[in-house]
């Protein structure tokens, strides 16, 4: 069995690559199986995943790293179950160290299984973060130095948003930093693209991977300059018009978010009225254009938020609810609360971490 780790920064896009990728090896009659991972509990990118119909699981509550145990477990699950050949295994955007603490694990314990590391790089954010003044704190701007260190493949994602030149400028830019790496420029909204990724991971031959000389002082102080917000909301609304009010809550808490000027890892929502869906994600480099919606004809929407943004959770919780009472006040609509969770995330305590 094969096993494709996802790594890279909040917002580079990962999700959508896997989900379309996944959508590529169904239609070839390849089964297929996803691990998603996050520090909380309540995650927009499996509802996304589940929603293509792809089998999927979650490692909740930490890092891959720090969950080595359950990783494996859903491995054997999906294996069993579905008959997974192939599973995509998605860590959260602010982990790294996977090699140590991943790979080379499962390398002593797993031996039938083989990995390939692909880390995600949002075309927008690299030459910030790489050159100017980055987006974020020392800290977190070390984590994400340190993915892109031990990526197999390194994914330069969301060139469709570039223009000709700014894709060559992109391309002199990542072949003189990373001579040593497998390079992939992509748009993973193209099918061609996706399928260039799909050749490219089946067949990579990894060389002797070399874990990271990483002070997890600083990872776990990046890790904790970040606030994690995860809610879940009932939207009422007497009008066929809620889908469109779920959609107009997504834009004002990024516009608030964005005049406050908070860094956002990645802010995402996922709406539905039980007939039509959509996940709606902004980053600190770009944010997805929301097309058009239908109106709905339910009266009520479920919306699942997920916001990771360079703050306190205190703040950034304030904020999201001052977002919805404003819109209550304005509009009439109605929001329940079904589950909040806010926290930074604790020091990172891999399961195991082998370095030699």
């Amino acid at each position: 069995m094969k096993l494709y780790l996802i790594g890279g920064f909040l917002g580079s896009g990962k999700t959508t690559a896997i989900r379309n990728a996944c959508a590529q090896l169904m239609k070839e009659n390849v089964n297929v199986g996803v691990i998603t991972n996050d520090q909380g509990v309540q995650l927009v990118d499996t509802r996304f995943i589940r929603n293509a119909n792809i089998p999927v699981m979650e490692v909740t509550d930490g890092c891959f790293c720090c969950n080595y145990d359950k990783v494996d477990s859903l491995i054997e699950i999906l294996k069993e179950t579905n008959h997974a050949e192939i599973v995509f295994a998605e860590s959260v955007g602010s982990c790294t160290d996977m090699i140590a603490t991943v790979v080379k694990p499962l390398q002593k314990f797993r031996k039938d299984i083989g990995t390939v590391i692909s880390v995600f790089v949002d075309a927008n954010v690299l030459p910030t973060m790489l050159q100017a003044a980055p987006l974020f704190v020392d800290s977190v701007t070390y984590i994400y130095k340190k993915q892109i260190e031990e990526a197999d493949i390194l994914i330069v994602n969301k060139i469709d948003s570039l223009t000709n030149d700014e894709l060559n400028k992109m391309e002199r830019l990542v072949n003189s930093k990373f001579p040593e790496k497998t390079i992939l420029f992509q748009n993973s909204l193209d099918i061609e693209s996706i399928d260039q990724w799909l050749i490219t991971l089946e067949n990579f031959k990894a060389a002797t991977r070399n874990s990271l000389e990483i002070d997890y002082d600083i990872y776990g102080a990046g890790e904790a300059e970040l606030a994690w917000l995860d809610i879940e909301l009932e939207l009422f609304a007497d009008e066929s018009n809620v889908f469109e009010a779920g959609v107009a809550l997504a834009k004002e808490i990024h516009w608030e978010i964005t005049e406050q000027k908070l860094p956002i890892g990645h802010l995402k929502f996922f709406v539905d009225d039980g007939v039509q869906q959509k996940k709606i994600s902004f980053t600190a480099g770009s944010q997805n254009a929301i097309t058009e919606v239908t109106k709905s004809s339910s009266s009520k929407v479920d919306i699942l938020i997920n916001a990771r943004v360079q703050t306190g959770p205190e703040h950034l919780e304030a904020l999201v609810f001052d977002m919805i009472g404003k819109i209550e006040a304005s509009s009439g609509h109605k929001f329940i609360t079904k589950g909040i969770s806010s926290f930074k995330p604790g020091y990172p305590k891999p399961t195991h971490r082998i370095i030699d």
